[in-house]
């Protein structure tokens, strides 16, 4: 970054001091002055870029007069005449506390953050670039409907009025030495695009890896490294396929080890997802939901309450807004409450292309770069995508965001629904990476959809999350699936809905979604068992569930251990009866301070990288993030299928047998982590920090949240790791706002000098909630139009 190209200069201009005492107190002189001109730099940016959140403000664009009151945790209450007036409001907000954030993604989605952070963002531009979303996203404006575009034009208007209220720039862009650059109106169909990236970008290695696999195996082989389901899966329809006995014998890159034993706790289970569950019991309905993304300073979420009028009465919507977007992404109107989890159905296609096909044709970009010299670009497209040379062969990459209406502003209407199935409709046709849409009301109803946008494929089938090559197979109809065809549950018998990024549905409709890397259910297994263990459904022990740490994974891989040392124990390891009684004596839990827990995590991650790592490694080079994690979420029951059945022909070389391979393994894993004297905690511990952290060596602490160990894990319904998990826990009955709650790891402010900056991390960290909504405000800021000659 360039603070750190500041530093080397100045160490090279030390180094030429010829007399050594000289060099020693100029070396410590200069350091000394150069740390603290910067560290005097950094805080007149963070203070100078502190907003005014008192007084009254003459603002252009704004229509009719706004007041915005906070309360003691910076949370906005705005009160308008309009929904456009709200809007102007909320991107007045979002750019005074969160104008980086609301950039970084923006650029992220058009493949622009190297001209704002420099060359080091490159190699992620050209992967985004590839579907030129800046000319999609002007096709996609021209769509709108002319309402949703007066609320974007408002939005905006708001978003540049509150960037200019601050006396300077944000801190970041002074740092960098860049200035920020207006928001437009459809700068906020790139916000949503980003979280396209964010939340189904997975999906490119996924099929890759699966496309391999599939060339490199026998038809059964791969049928069986690749299975549709688990047996943790419990889905709302349908029945779970017969699963497949493995075949005498396995590929050839089977069992070839890669990385150092253990070299990777967790490895790269960080798909985006999130838990949320319904229950409806006496008349009374509860939603709770954690939406796990990757967790940074500040945090993705910004909360608000937006009062304005509508034809159905004064509308009081109170939740989690996105900085970028005007709505409330995320909470309740006082009615309904609504949350999301990600619904991982196959939205991605790699096609596979001769050298004509599909209409290609060449783009030429221009990729800015922060303080150096432009890069070109040259993109390939066609009529199925952006096309790339791969190991595979030439493959175009036909994506659903790439359709018409899968960037918009439709989910805004939910909110203002008062049924769950009018609440449903909404979702159906919002414009948006599909999700998981969980509803409840005050009636007691509960509901679930697919929200977003879907393919809507003429051949529909598992043949789909492969490569394909028949063209005519390959093809979707051009609007998307429409939304009459989505599926929806409401008010099932059981009362009950979960889901936790598993798949939802074995019927047809599960057939036609298909599957795009979905999670092999334990985490929604360990909810239902929770949840059939609760006496009284409230609030309360809905939060404690999301704070389960039941480990039913690590248990099932506890229980293969366990029957191998209890057939034999290797010499060579002198604490075999300590291990053994550790494991025989673990609760079950992923607590901070459980050893078990880390020997059990380390120990299945060394099987993974023993019988994966070079393939992985491969995988890697080819695409990023294909890997047979990402091809197979199930692989725990795969292998554990091959250990049970005493598979010997696929026993990785040199071990004998399935229990000799996993001993070595237990042994090694067991001496490298400190034989018993490291807890899950010293491992998994919280590491939370602004973009620019790591940029700035003496002061980055300032930009980092404190650190500490953490309980849970990916696999278990309390998802908590260092930089990953519940970006946000909300528990609420619709009808009793008053008695919801919610947390957050982080504050509203992303100004490290606001006292609003890290409030509520600590909340988050010690797992206490927050009320839904805001308290009495503090502090009181009202906007009036530029032109008005109110006084």
């Amino acid at each position: 970054m360039v603070i750190n190209a500041h530093l080397n200069n100045a160490g090279e201009y030390i180094v030429r001091i010829k007399n050594w005492r000289r060099l020693t107190v100029g070396a410590l002189s200069l350091g000394g002055v150069l740390v603290i001109a910067l560290a005097a730099t950094v805080w007149w940016l963070l203070r100078q870029s502190l907003p005014p959140i008192d007084g009254e403000l003459r603002v252009p664009g704004l229509h009719t007069a706004v007041t915005i009151d906070r309360d003691d945790a910076g949370v906005p209450v705005i009160r308008a005449n309009d929904r456009q007036s709200a809007a102007f409001a909320l991107g007045f907000v979002h750019a005074q506390d969160r104008f980086f954030q609301m950039d970084l993604l923006r650029r992220n989605a058009a493949g622009e953050l190297a001209a704002l952070v420099g060359a080091a963002a490159l190699p992620l531009d050209r992967q985004h670039r590839l579907f030129l979303l800046r000319q999609q996203v002007a096709r996609n404006w021209q769509a709108l409907p002319v309402e949703q575009q007066q609320i974007l034009r408002s939005y905006a208007d708001g978003v540049n009025a509150g960037l200019s209220s601050l006396k300077t720039r944000p801190f970041e862009y002074g740092l960098l030495r860049v200035k920020p650059q207006v928001w437009l109106p459809e700068d906020t169909l790139l916000v949503i695009a980003s979280m396209y990236f964010d939340l189904q970008d997975n999906q490119f290695g996924r099929e890759y890896a699966r496309g391999w696999i599939a060339s490199q195996s026998t038809p059964e082989q791969a049928d069986f490294l690749l299975p549709d389901a688990s047996v943790w899966d419990a889905p709302l329809a349908g029945q779970l396929p017969p699963f497949q006995e493995e075949p005498a014998t396995p590929p050839s890159w089977w069992g070839q080890s890669g990385s150092k034993t253990g070299a990777s706790v967790g490895g790269q289970e960080q798909a985006k997802g999130s838990n949320g569950w319904l229950v409806s019991t006496a008349g009374k309905a509860i939603l709770a939901n954690d939406m796990h993304l990757g967790l940074s300073l500040p945090t993705i979420w910004y909360r608000a309450q937006l009062i304005y009028p509508t034809e159905a009465g004064t509308l009081r919507l109170t939740g989690f807004s996105l900085p970028g977007a005007p709505a409330i992404i995320s909470g309740s109107n006082g009615v309904i409450a609504w949350g999301f989890t990600n619904s991982y159905v196959d939205t991605f296609d790699w096609v596979k292309l001769a050298s004509q096909e599909g209409h290609q044709r060449t783009v030429q970009e221009t990729l800015a770069v922060s303080h150096g010299e432009p890069q070109s670009m040259t993109v390939q497209t066609s009529d199925w995508g952006p096309v790339v040379e791969t190991g595979q062969g030439r493959m175009a990459m036909h994506w659903v965001l790439q359709l018409p209406g899968a960037l918009d502003l439709s989910l805004m209407s939910l909110a203002e629904t008062h049924s769950v199935p009018d609440a449903l409709a909404a979702g159906q046709r919002a414009g948006l990476p599909v999700q998981n849409l969980l509803v409840a009301d005050k009636r007691g109803h509960i509901g679930w959809t697919l929200a977003g946008v879907l393919p809507d494929r003429l051949v529909p089938g598992r043949q789909n999350s492969f490569p394909l090559a028949d063209l005519a197979q390959a093809r979707w109809r051009e609007r998307g699936l429409p939304a009459d065809s989505y599926p929806e549950v409401i008010d099932p018998p059981q009362g009950v809905i979960v889901a936790a990024n598993n798949r939802m549905l074995f019927d047809d409709q599960g057939e036609r979604l298909g599957d795009g890397g979905a999670d092999s259910g334990v985490r929604a297994s360990a909810i239902h068992q929770a949840l059939g263990e609760v006496s009284q459904s409230d609030i309360a022990a809905m939060h404690r569930i999301q704070l389960d740490n039941r480990a039913l994974l690590a248990a099932s891989w506890r229980d293969r251990l366990m029957e191998c040392m209890n057939a034999s124990a290797p010499d060579s390891m002198a604490d075999y009866t300590a291990v053994k009684t550790l494991l025989q004596q673990w609760d079950g839990q992923a607590t901070a301070d459980s050893v078990a827990y880390l020997l059990l995590n380390r120990w299945r991650e060394a099987l993974y990288q023993q019988l994966f790592g070079t393939f992985d490694q491969q995988l890697a080079q080819a695409w990023p993030k294909a890997s047979y994690r990402a091809a197979n979420p199930r692989w725990d029951m795969t292998v554990q299928q091959l250990m049970h059945d005493e598979a010997m022909l696929w026993v990785p070389k040199p071990a004998k047998n399935w229990c000799q391979f996993s001993l070595q393994q237990l042994e090694t894993v067991w001496r490298d982590n400190g034989e018993g004297h490291r807890r899950w905690g010293d491992e998994n511990q919280s590491h939370i920090a602004h973009p620019l952290a790591s940029s700035l060596p003496l002061l980055g602490r300032l930009l980092q949240a404190p650190v500490y160990p953490l309980s849970g894990d990916n696999n278990v319904p309390h998802v908590n790791r260092p930089a990953f998990g519940a970006s946000e826990r909300l528990v609420i009955s619709p009808g009793d706002d008053a008695g919801a709650t919610l947390s957050l790891p982080g504050g509203q402010s992303g100004n490290p000098l606001s006292r609003w900056w890290l409030d509520g991390y600590h909340r988050w960290i010690s797992d206490t909630q927050t009320p839904l909504l805001p308290g009495a405000g503090t502090r009181q800021l009202r906007l009036k139009p530029a032109d008005s000659a109110q006084p």
